[in-house]
């Protein structure tokens, strides 16, 4: 793994959102939640949970599928697909900022809401998987859009649909939508994340982290596949 390429990366990156009205503004979706979760009576492990979905479904996958889009955009992809990168190091250089970003909007409204965590360690091992699940997706997007407009179509949809699946599932409970979301990534982080919060027992949970660590694989190996495809094309 080559630092100094990631490093590179990286600060473009950096200059690259500084001037991205729509990735900034995104970055107050959770903040706003937390806000306005903080002045309700009700379940604060709920609150953080759907929190944090909303921060990987819009800040991680959606901020990733936008800054690969306007690479493709601009023609800058094509210059880092014919670059002596490697796959890795490529998805790995342009996620980086997309986690910083996450992991930003995952604290603040941690220490804004103060839900006491009983179990951090697993609470952070559920954050890794959905961030590296939810950074590859953004990723499959931005690859598979021709501009950047495509990609704003396809990513919209897909992170309402993956943040509100919990909610949607419960809404048509009962029905084969609900049969079908419960098997969704969403799903999958709001279960273990308010059991690590609460300190359950982990076999109540560990279901729904295997789920998502299979959720994680299939997604970076479909990535990573339709990327090196990609570079091959070129």
């Amino acid at each position: 793994m080559n630092t100094a390429r990631l490093s590179a990366m990286l600060v473009k990156e950096y200059h690259d959102i500084k001037s991205n009205f729509t990735i900034l503004s995104v970055l107050f979706v959770p903040l706003f939640l937390a806000v306005i979760f903080s002045r309700l009576d009700g379940e604060q492990d709920f609150a953080l949970s759907f929190i944090f979905l909303e921060a990987v479904a819009f800040v991680t996958m959606y901020a990733q599928a936008v800054l690969i889009g306007e690479e493709k955009e601009k023609n800058t992809l094509q210059v880092l697909l014919l670059s002596p990168a490697t796959a890795a190091e490529i998805m790995i250089g342009k996620s980086i900022i997309s986690v910083i970003l996450t992991v930003i909007t995952f604290v603040v409204p941690i220490l804004i809401i103060d839900v006491r965590m009983e179990s951090p360690l697993l609470f952070c091992i559920i954050l890794l998987l959905a961030v590296i699940f939810f950074a590859a997706m953004g990723t499959l997007v931005g690859l598979l859009s021709e501009n950047l407009v495509q990609t704003s179509m396809y990513i919209l949809p897909l992170s309402f649909l993956f943040g509100f699946s919990p909610m949607i599932e419960m809404y048509f409970s009962d029905s084969v939508i609900a049969d079908i979301l419960g098997y969704s990534p969403g799903n999958y982080i709001m279960e273990a994340c308010m059991g690590a919060i609460n300190g359950e027992a982990f076999s109540s949970y560990r279901g729904d982290i295997l789920w998502l660590g299979g959720w994680t694989i299939a997604a970076l190996a479909v990535t990573l596949l339709t990327f090196k495809k990609k570079k091959l094309s070129k």
